[in-house]
């Protein structure tokens, strides 16, 4: 079995039916599962490299850390699956990322408020059991319900084998500094202050400034930040017009606020952490339905809400009001797009051979090219991703071997993720890499070389402090 695709509909640990693909990560991925009872979840697998022990152990500390905003691992355990040993983590399932909402607008000071106690509150945790997070961003912080969680299957040890004292200090620290960097674009949608031109509302003008600098540490920021309100609001979505109304299942139906042209959002909508979205996502667990274009309709009183709000009204992705025109613009522009790249396609002189190979590795992580001399060409062979393969350089001289470090499924969040190498690690020449000229966007270091190359690069990528499962792949065509 070479792609990762090829696992949907097959079972690990005689339990955990792996479902539906949700996302490759290096030489691991995601898949939407049940706990053996029908209870949704999510389960990771990583193909194991020697470090099977190592991975178990995280996984076991952070499974006896009962703290409601980091997303639970349930089951962990080691599996073989067609002959390739894997290592499987069962968590809890979770909806949307600060990533999805942060596409959109950005948060209210209130939103902010829940955001940071959250963050806070998950560090801490972690940093008083020896270990540190490494990967603060949008996209790993999630909504499972009300409650933001930091995902906890990526943490590690903050202390090495032959680290110092000095090392976990730096660990925390960069932490520290990542929550700041998190709660500058959760506010102002940016990564970096502009001076004193940027104002920030009290009090995140000291816990962003203080933070970026280093001078506050996560105690100083909780102090400054002080006690959170829960938020308790309900949904907000404007009525559709009566012609277009549609019964929806009752699983699914959404409270209506009163709402007229005039009128404005409450403070309490505002305020709204991680509120159900009602528009389109892939790639995510929890996959939402585009809402219907509707013009403002008559005001309707609102519901007497009886209970807490719906677990899931966390994330609010603004409602856009369009005509029927513009989407009809929008779509005959999507069709041109779409035949000016299969005629591009078309008219492109590549090779026939390994053609269909290219098309079945597009749905998955690139995996590392395994190659045979034959008397007048290679043929090549695409394990699962990360396995390490002699591989033999085809005649053409060209090497093409590449450090992966990071894969996304948007081109933006990739991209995003290589300024940041560049202003921490410019040394490593970071760049965003795509095979196939679509998702999904690796996140590569130093560019192509010959295999030697990379190895030494990825040996000094790992010392650097980026993650431990960075691959090197063969991408010679």
């Amino acid at each position: 079995m070479q792609l990762w695709n090829d696992y949907e509909g097959r079972t690990i640990a005689d339990a955990y039916p792996l479902k539906k693909l949700v996302r490759p990560e290096g030489r691991s991925a995601f898949f939407l599962t049940t706990n053996g009872t029908g209870t949704p979840a999510m389960v990771r697998l990583i193909e194991a490299h020697f470090d099977e022990s190592e991975i178990l152990s995280r996984w076991k500390k952070v499974s006896e850390i009962k703290q409601e905003n980091l997303v639970a691992i349930r089951k962990y355990g080691e599996t073989v699956l067609d002959g390739t040993p894997l290592v499987y983590a069962v968590m809890e399932p979770t909806e949307m990322s600060l990533a999805d909402l942060l596409q959109n607008r950005t948060m209210t000071i209130d939103e902010a408020k829940q955001l940071a106690n959250s963050l806070l509150t998950a560090l801490t945790a972690l940093h008083s059991r020896g270990l540190v997070h490494g990967h603060i961003e949008p996209v790993n912080i999630l909504a499972a319900g009300e409650t933001v969680k930091l995902r906890s299957d990526c943490v590690r040890e903050a202390a090495e084998p032959d680290g110092s004292e000095a090392d976990i200090t730096r660990k925390k620290a960069e932490d520290t500094h990542a929550v700041a960097v998190v709660l500058l674009q959760a506010l102002t949608g940016r990564r970096n202050l502009q001076g004193s031109a940027t104002l920030l509302p009290s009090p995140f003008d000291g816990i962003i400034r203080n933070g970026l600098s280093g001078k506050w540490g996560l105690s100083e920021m909780a102090a400054a930040l002080g006690p959170v309100a829960p938020v308790q609001v309900a949904a907000a979505v404007p009525a559709p017009r009566p012609t277009e109304v549609k019964e929806q299942p009752k699983e699914k139906s959404a409270t209506v606020v009163e709402e007229s042209k005039e009128a404005k959002p409450t403070k309490e909508a505002q305020a709204n952490l991680f509120e159900k979205a009602e528009t389109a996502s892939t790639g995510k667990v929890g996959e939402r339905i585009a809402p219907q274009t509707a013009k403002p309709a008559t005001p309707v009183s609102r519901p007497t809400v009886t209970q807490a709000p719906d677990v899931r009204h966390r994330i609010v992705k603004p409602i856009e009001e369009g005509t029927k025109r513009t989407r009809l613009m929008i779509a005959a522009a999507a069709v041109i797009l779409l035949l000016v790249f299969f005629g591009w396609r078309m008219t492109r002189s590549e090779p026939a051979v390994g053609a269909s190979e290219d098309a079945r590795t597009a749905v998955a992580t690139p995996q590392p090219v395994s190659t045979t001399p034959a008397p007048e060409k290679t043929s090549a062979a695409r394990p699962l991703p990360g396995r390490e393969i002699t591989s033999v350089v085809p005649a053409s001289g060209r090497t093409q071997w590449r450090v992966v470090a990071y894969t996304y499924n948007h081109e933006a969040q990739a991209q995003q993720k290589v300024e940041t190498l560049k202003k921490q690690q410019p040394s490593l020449n970071p760049e965003v890499f795509s095979p196939n000229g679509r998702a999904p966007y690796l996140v590569t270091l130093g560019g192509p070389m010959t295999r030697e190359d990379a190895e030494v690069l990825k040996r000094k990528a790992r010392s650097s402090g980026l993650p431990r499962d960075i691959y090197t792949q063969n991408y010679d065509r």
